[in-house]
């Protein structure tokens, strides 16, 4: 039982770690944007579709899919900040931008549907043979797609970090998310910031996506359920927290994958969100989060 639980509770932080790639582009576009982008878990089935097709007519190698999987969603959230979004903003300054939450609502109901038009009902996988490859270390079995989730993630993570700590662009997407009026008075472009953070958030997920590929059958739908966990995590970790998004999904992963040893699957599904209510209702600012006072 000791071994089943070890195996459990590494497992899940492997998978805990691309949950928390997958949570981080939100978090940095809720906490420098001040929107919930319901469109997230589309976009990260967008770029497991744009991976697979690198995959099976470039022959990349899966993990190889990710940089370039990653340029192209940069593209794509750096198009649709650009040419959707700010028109919204433009034409809501007065109050908060509920267009937006309505917007990013039709968008993933029509990406869900565009790609089932596209591409059909049916699942897919990536034909690799480094998809099924294993390590075992004694009696624990580690697939490599999963070993990779978790090193890409780590570095990732800590790149993102650093980038927003160490760099004047990260400095000045910071000053926005906290302060969208003072920043304007430093000279900051809020807008232009604005069309980065959100290409910034896809780019990572883009990357989440080349991961999840060996992991998950990709279909017009997959993304749902990882979106939805992705709001989990941005609530548990704090929003607009980098090291609370990647902790968020390590406790994620980690209660679902144990809890699937000590409860049956559903009630570890549910044991969750109970923490989330929890978690929203004693401390709504994360558990990572600062709180205002």
């Amino acid at each position: 039982m000791s071994t089943t639980l070890l195996q459990a509770l590494l497992s899940g932080i492997a998978s805990g770690a691309v949950y928390g790639l997958i949570a981080l582009g939100l978090s940095l576009q809720f906490g420098v944007m001040k929107i919930i982008n319901f469109a997230h878990g589309s976009f990260l089935m967008m770029a497991m579709y744009v991976s697979l097709a690198l995959a099976q007519r470039a022959g990349l190698h899966p993990l190889v899919t990710a940089p370039f999987t990653a340029l192209v969603l940069f593209i794509v959230g750096y198009a649709v900040q650009r040419w959707l979004i700010d028109a919204i903003y433009r034409k809501e300054t007065a109050r908060e931008p509920i267009g937006v939450l309505i917007f990013s609502t039709g968008l993933w109901i029509f990406m869900d549907y565009g790609f089932l038009a596209l591409v059909g009902p049916d699942s897919h996988t990536v034909d690799s043979p480094w998809a099924n490859d294993v390590l075992m270390t004694g009696d624990l079995i580690f697939t490599y797609p999963q070993i990779a989730g978790l090193v890409v993630a780590c570095a990732i993570t800590a790149g993102l970090a650093a980038f927003l700590r160490h760099t004047r662009t990260g400095r000045a997407i910071r000053a926005t998310g906290q302060d969208r009026e003072a920043a304007s008075v430093l000279g900051i472009d809020s807008a232009r910031i604005y069309q980065l953070s959100f290409a910034i958030g896809l780019g990572v997920l883009g990357v989440a996506g080349a991961l999840l590929l060996p992991l998950y059958p990709v279909n017009p739908f997959v993304g749902d359920i990882f979106g939805l966990r992705a709001f989990v995590i941005v609530v548990l970790g704090g929003i607009g927290s980098v090291a609370g998004a990647f902790w968020g999904g390590i406790i994620v992963g980690v209660l679902e994958s144990v809890g699937s040893q000590l409860i049956p699957v559903t009630y570890a599904e549910a044991l969750i969100f109970v923490l989330f209510l929890a978690v929203m209702y004693f401390r709504p600012s994360g558990l990572f989060g600062v709180e205002n006072e």
